[in-house]
């Protein structure tokens, strides 16, 4: 049997210590991911219908509404919206914005108070908007120190003046509904009287487009 002094254990001791250490140490830097899924149970789980919630969401936003498909635009979020005819993100976003801030669309004029939406998208999204119509436009009755624009069957009216007319009397030019003609008089109370046709443009809601149908039927005056 060999004989062991007193040292010689202690080293013997020391080495399987260090050894054990060793071993453990080694275990843990292997299997750091079963450590980390045994700490949060159910995180793939999650993760995985996450995606598949989004990936549902991105595939109802790139479908197309069908032939009979109609979306009400008072209560559809921006994400319904997408799927109207040539509507993109930052054009539903704006229908969205405009409804906050303007209330609900009474008619498709209103819509077509939304910065982006013209005369060629209106009517083709119109198929799919569950929105009223704009309504005729009956001849306003002048009011007091207003100028009457009936004139004699056969003659044409002239233009509306922008600094006199009433919001009812602006909803006869074109593209104009009672939304954005109530902001054509605010505008108009709050800055004073337009100086030029162009000045619309400063109205929210009126781009470049807009106002070269409205040029021809306004003008400015006292």
């Amino acid at each position: 049997m060999m004989h062991t002094t007193r040292q010689d254990r202690l080293a013997l001791g020391v080495v399987a210590v260090l050894l054990a250490g060793g071993v453990f140490v080694q275990s843990r830097r292997e299997s750091p991911e079963v450590s980390a899924w045994e700490e949060a149970p159910g995180t793939l789980d999650r993760q995985s219908e996450r995606a598949e919630g989004e990936g549902a969401r991105e595939r109802r936003r790139s479908t197309p509404l069908g032939a009979d498909e109609r979306l009400d635009p008072n209560q559809a979020s921006a994400d319904e919206l997408r799927r109207l005819p040539r509507v993109g993100p930052k054009l539903a976003e704006r229908i969205v914005a405009h409804r906050e801030a303007n209330g609900p669309f009474r008619t498709l004029a209103d819509l077509d108070a939304v910065p982006g939406i013209g005369p060629a998208l209106l009517a083709g999204i119109t198929p799919h908007v569950a929105l009223p119509p704009a309504p005729a436009r009956a001849q306003a009755a002048p009011s007091v120190g207003v100028t009457a624009r009936v004139t004699a069957p056969g003659q044409s009216a002239g233009p509306i003046n922008l600094n006199t007319a009433s919001a009812v009397e602006l909803q006869a030019l074109p593209g104009i509904g009672p939304a954005l003609a109530e902001r054509i008089v605010a505008w108009r109370t709050e800055h004073g009287s337009f100086a030029s046709v162009d000045d619309l443009r400063k109205v929210s809601g009126i781009g470049a487009v807009k106002l070269e149908r409205i040029r021809p039927m306004a003008r400015v005056g006292p």
